[in-house]
């Protein structure tokens, strides 16, 4: 589990992380408290690797095969 968190840090995951730390440091600043659960969702991917942190939102590219 603390591989998990501490390991494979890459821009996309650091992006998340300080995009939900806006969001939380937003909701509280202005007490619009709904916001920070988009704040959580995002600290949350970067910090467990789940989503598009982990790297499941690459499309794979595939060329058709000719048939004769």
């Amino acid at each position: 589990m603390m591989d998990n968190i501490l390991k494979k840090w890459d821009i996309r995951r650091t992006f998340y992380l300080l995009g939900g730390i806006f969001f939380i440091v937003t909701a509280i600043k202005d007490q619009i408290w709904w916001v920070a659960i988009f704040g959580i969702y995002f600290i949350s991917m970067a910090v467990f690797r789940f989503g598009c942190a982990a790297g499941n939102c690459k499309l794979r590219l595939t060329q058709k095969e000719e048939k004769p």
